[in-house]
């Protein structure tokens, strides 16, 4: 295969667009079977020369192999033995599909493109399962939720329709619909032509509407920032603020005239969710003196649930924070080299980025610091390292190839 192929394309959109059917397959989900098919090409392509694409984020290579070594070497903290070696060989996986992004954006003739095509594709695929949950109650067998949920706010049961398409759960979708949003808004400020412009605009109008039914707290509140940062990027380089601003004010409007009491109860409803802010201080107070019990070494992969539980005795054992579970369970040293990948993230697009990248990067990165606070157990999923591979293939100029 040569460089500039359109096969790489469709790897890169083929890893995106896979992302639609989560948790199908349990471990053998049908992403996780593609970065596997693909690993033996990139791994002779890497070693028959040397690889440039790879070469440029060699601080990304060196850490990344030293996370899954450091991961390996405290297996010995394994609780449950069974479960911490699936995480340890999705950890692996995941890995290797972070790199297979570099790899084959290095190689693709327009890498930019068709990564938000892939993410696009995610939401056009997902938003049919999403209403069909929300009109009728139905959901599939993957999620752990149960139809006919209510919310009890202020002496008053309220039903809370919901949609978790194949995620397991709201929170988990949502994430996913925070990672795709950076995508959509360069949809609308980067158009390929009017037709772009206008499924982007749709697509984002859907997306923030299915955020917003399922009331996520945290989702929500990555949503408002996240769209400050657009409207804010618009207006600073968009082709006509007078219609953003048009449209601002006839939305707000509209929502005042006609939602003014709804969108109060919504708020209301959001305030009293199950995933109060008491569950997240106890597990950032007790995950933290966990993290001290260690010895800053962390309480090892695949035990937060487990040893949060049974030995911390918090009620809730998920962390709804990324940077918390990584600190926990991988200790300090894997916790710096995370929060250098994001500095260099940052370096890369303000450093050596043009307008475009960044844009992105103030998208991105409104995305990881929002909605890294939203779900639980980020590192095994395959959507987390996806995103944050695409977050790289955004921010790097390298790649502007036929940016408007």
């Amino acid at each position: 295969m040569k460089q500039g192929s359109y096969i790489f394309d469709l790897i890169l959109f083929g890893l995106m667009s896979l992302l639609v059917f989560g948790m199908v397959g349990n471990g053998a989900q049908p992403v996780r079977l593609f970065i596997i098919a693909l690993s033996p090409f990139m791994i002779v392509d890497v070693f028959r020369g040397p690889h440039k694409s790879l070469y440029y984020y060699r601080y990304e290579s060196f850490f990344l192999a030293f996370w899954f070594l450091w991961a390996v070497a405290f297996f010995y903290k394994a609780v449950d033995e069974s479960e911490n070696i699936k995480s340890v060989i999705y950890l692996a996986v995941h890995i290797l599909g972070f790199f297979e992004v570099l790899w084959a954006a290095n190689k693709a003739k327009n890498p930019q493109q068709a990564i938000k095509y892939g993410w696009l594709a995610f939401i056009l695929m997902s938003i049919p399962v999403a209403a069909y949950e929300f009109l009728t109650d139905f959901h599939l067998s993957m999620s752990f939720q149960d139809s006919g949920n209510t919310m009890y706010v202020h002496g008053i049961h309220i039903e809370r329709p919901f949609a978790s398409v194949t995620f397991g759960n709201l929170n988990s979708y949502n994430t996913v619909l925070c990672w795709a949003l950076p995508s959509l808004f360069m949809c609308n400020l980067y158009p390929r032509g009017k037709w772009e412009q206008l499924v982007g605009m749709i697509m984002m109008a859907l997306t923030s509407i299915i955020i917003i039914a399922n009331a996520s707290r945290g989702a929500m509140m990555c949503l408002v920032i996240m769209l400050a940062t657009y409207v804010y990027a618009y207006y600073k380089f968009g082709r006509n603020r007078y219609l953003l601003i048009s449209v601002l004010v006839l939305a707000i409007g509209a929502l005042v005239y006609f939602l003014g009491e709804l969108f109060i109860l919504l708020i209301e409803k959001v305030s009293d969710l199950g995933m109060g802010d008491d569950g997240r201080v106890e597990n950032l107070v007790k995950g933290f003196q966990a993290f001290l019990d260690s010895g800053g070494m962390g309480i090892g992969i695949g035990n937060y649930g487990t040893i949060m539980g049974d030995i911390y005795h918090v009620d809730i054992p998920a962390p709804h924070n990324l940077f918390l579970e990584v600190l926990v369970c991988f200790g300090l040293p894997v916790a710096i080299g995370f929060v250098g990948m994001i500095i260099r993230l940052v370096r890369i697009g303000l450093h050596k980025g043009t307008p475009f990248n960044r844009n992105m990067l103030l998208f991105c990165i409104a995305a990881v610091l929002f909605a890294g606070i939203i779900d639980s157990n980020y590192i095994m999923k395959a959507t987390t390292w996806m995103f944050l591979a695409s977050v790289y293939i955004y921010v790097d100029s390298r790649y502007n190839r036929s940016i408007a």
